[in-house]
Formats: structure tokens, sequence, C-alpha cells
């Protein structure tokens, strides 16, 4: 869908500078004087920019209006708002690329930009960077780094959506339990996982008779299933990330291998945690089982507050990633940023464009007041705080920002290792396949995809 933001009539320029002489006695009589309505000169045409998104339904109803306010604000300027279906925004972008036909501007996410990046599909913004003096040290740290590429900058970050713990007030009252807190082990998680899972007689798995083919209520709403999930084995002395930008896996190692284990424990000794989180043939509900209300607590990103909030049925709060075995805690980073086209002509109009968005009222006004996203900038992070909703503890999303780190691997071939290896994923914390013999088979496997990265 594209839609073309109204602007106001286009600004006259008044010219009234008139010059004037002494006539000779022999000379024709003078001109008459040029009036400044004769001199009116219409200002030049705007430039046209084209600006690309994919954005659900709520996050395109706070943008659109802001950009329409934000063209009005600049004549130089007619922005063409393009909107792609989420599900249809990598083939699209692939297919404007091919026929140089990307819009001049480009919101992405940040784990799709390398893919794109590497194929020069975008300009190198680190001239521009340099001649406005824009500081990145401005922005949380976590977030330049996936449209950081050979040493330059491709892109800006613009909103960010860190993983945090949600948990179900509800829930922990019904069993009795203290909530979650910052003191909080993964330890401390696991053992009152137990007692948050329940069978269909009212059971909780902690108890003798407990039933787990007749689970309704899992304690823990997922696992580390897929390739982004270094930060699930991170809190045990892991990291399955053998180069700085996870393009060489080493998920044989001990460590690895003896955290994936814990997880997998949960799942098939405790019956806690749910190996097929997302697709419902256990919660029967396709989608987080903890939004779903089919689980006590969690990991989910940012999104989620808005999709509870919306709800209103679900009665939570956060808190930060438990403590590590290490003291420290680790959370993963989803990002969205805009990238200019390699291909277009009007870089220098589209660059100051992508200066406007990433304003820090700008970033306030669509991303973090609505709930949508966590600004990337940090002045304007506290805009997401609200007291008149949930969660009451928001401080903790803007602590997380300070040590989230982006998805790893994020390089062009992430989503193929991505979809060769989910499977053997879901068979290790099933039980299919043992811990260290799927681990080996992923190793293998991404190895060779991530080969032609490094």
């Amino acid at each position: 869908m594209a839609s073309r933001v109204r602007r106001f009539p286009i600004a006259l320029l008044l010219i009234g500078g008139i010059a004037c002489s002494a006539p000779s006695p022999t000379s024709a009589p003078p001109e008459p004087a040029v009036t400044p309505e004769a001199s009116v000169v219409a200002s030049p045409i705007p430039v046209e920019l084209r600006l690309g998104v994919s954005l659900d339904a709520a996050t395109l109803n706070s943008f659109a209006p802001a950009v329409t306010a934000l063209d009005a604000q600049h004549p130089e300027w007619t922005i063409v708002l393009e909107q792609t279906p989420q599900q249809d925004r990598l083939t699209k972008l692939n297919a404007q690329i091919a026929s140089q036909t990307l819009p001049d501007v480009v919101l992405i996410d940040g784990l799709s930009a390398q893919q794109f990046i590497r194929q020069g599909a975008f300009i190198d913004m680190t001239p521009l960077i340099q001649q406005d003096a824009l500081q990145l040290a401005d922005y949380y740290p976590g977030t330049v780094e996936q449209f950081a590429y050979d040493g330059k900058q491709w892109g800006l970050p613009a909103a960010a959506a860190p993983e945090v713990v949600f948990y179900n007030k509800a829930m922990f009252d019904a069993a009795n339990l203290d909530y979650p807190s910052d003191e909080w082990t993964f330890e401390d998680m696991r053992a009152a996982a137990r007692q948050l899972t329940i069978d269909s007689a009212g059971n909780n798995a902690a108890d003798p008779v407990f039933d787990p083919q007749s689970i309704v209520q899992w304690g823990w709403n997922n696992s580390p299933g897929y390739i982004w999930t270094n930060h699930f084995v991170q809190p045990f002395g892991a990291n399955y990330c053998a180069n700085e930008d996870c393009t060489r896996l080493q998920m044989t190692e001990p460590q690895v291998v003896a955290a994936f284990q814990w997880w997998a424990d949960m799942v098939q000794q405790d019956h806690s945690a749910l190996f097929d989180p997302y697709g419902g043939s256990q919660t029967g509900v396709p989608g987080d089982p903890f939004i779903a209300g089919k689980a006590a607590m969690g990991f989910n990103g940012f999104f989620a507050v808005g999709q509870l909030n919306q709800q209103t049925t679900i009665d939570y709060d956060i808190v930060q990633p438990f403590q590590g075995r290490n003291g420290k805690r680790y959370s993963a980073l989803s990002i969205q940023g805009y990238v200019i086209s390699g291909a277009g002509v009007k870089q220098k109009a589209a660059w100051q464009l992508v200066r406007a968005l990433n304003d820090g009222d700008f970033l306030s006004n669509v991303w973090g007041e609505p709930g949508h996203f966590i600004p990337a900038v940090r002045r304007a992070a506290p805009s997401i705080l609200n007291a008149e909703q949930a969660p009451r503890n928001q401080m903790a999303l803007l602590d997380v920002m300070e040590y989230a780190q982006v998805l790893k691997p994020y390089s062009a071939s992430a989503f193929e290792v991505y979809d060769k290896t989910q499977s053997l994923f879901l068979a290790a914390l099933k039980g299919d396949t043992p811990v260290p013999d799927a681990l080996r088979a992923i190793e293998e496997t991404a190895n060779e995809i991530l080969a032609q990265e490094r």
C-alpha cells in the first residue's frame, strides 16, 4: 500500500528589491517600477522521498500521522509512505533491490539488515555521520551493532525491544509463591516453575501424582529452541559463539552442552517448560504461551507489553533476566533502524529525513509513548515510562537496555541456518535425540553454511 502524504500549498517567495536611478534629461521615460506582485517566484519543487516500512497495524496507526506532521514541517520534501505487509517484507525488498526500485529510506529490522548490507544495497552512512558530528554514543550500545559492517555504519537504529521476564501475578498468588525479584537466579526460577506447572486435576509438577500428559499450565514459557538463543546458555557460563559475529559456532563445548541439558531437563523431567512453545501442539493455542495465559512466567520482548495491555485479562509484571552463575544478566535485543538506498539519487535529502525520523521527540511520540518499542536514543527512551499502565516495574526495561545483546548470528545466511537447524533443537528438547548428538549436528550444519560469511 502506498499513500501519498498530503502537504500545505507551496510557499511563495516575494522578491521586493527594486533598482532606481535618476533619469538624464535626454533619456526616455523610466520603465514603471516593478511591483512586488510582478516578481512573485515559486519556491523550488519539493523533493519526493519514498519511505518504505513494514509495520503492524497498531504501530502504523502511530507512525503514519507522525510522518504526515513531519512532512508538513518540511516543505522541501514530499514523503510517500509505502507500507508492505510484514509477511512479504523480505520478498519485496529483494525484488526492489534487484530492480533498483528500493525506496529512498527503508525501515528494516536489524536481523535482516546484514544480508542486504553485504549486497551493497544501502549507502555507507559513515561520512554523513562524521559530517554532522553525530555521536553514536548517544544510542544504547547494543543497538548500532547490527547496522555496522567492515568498520562502517550502514544504518541508524531507531527502536529496540529487549527481552525481560514476564510473570502472571494471579498464578503466583494461586500457588502462594513470592513474585520474582532481581535477587532470583535461574535455579530459583526452575524451583518456582515446578510449583507453577499444573495438570488438569490441579496437581503441580512437584506432586508425586502429577500427570504430565494433562498439563493445563506451564511454569515457564519457552526454551532455547532455535539459533538465536545464546542468552539462554550464557547465564550458565556458556557461549556458543566462537567468534565475535558468531559466524562460527561451538555447540559441542562442554559448558554449552551442559546448559542445553539444563533446559532439556526442565522440559523432559520437570515438565515445566515447553519444547514447542509457539506452535500450539502442547498448549492448543498457537503463539506465545504467556500471552495466551498458558504459562506463569517466561522471556518475552518489550512488544508483549502492548499486546498484554490491549487484552487486559492478565495481571502481570516484569523483572530483569535472572542472575547467571557469574552474577551477570543476559538479554536478547531486537532492533529496527533506517537505511538509505544505494541506488537512489536523493541521498542528501534522504539523510536529512533519517535524521528527522531519529529525532528524540519523533522517537518518543511514535515508538516510546504508545509502547511499541523503546527508542534507541538514550534521551528518548524514558518516554516508555507510564505510571498509568502495566507493568509496574517499567524501569527494568531501561536497565536491560544497558546490557542487552543483539541476536547473533546476523550475517546474510543466518536465516538459512535457522531453517535447517530448528528441527534439531526441537528434537533435543523433546528428547527424540540426545542433547550432545543434536548439538553436534547443529554445529556441523551451521558452520558449513556460515563459512561463507567469515
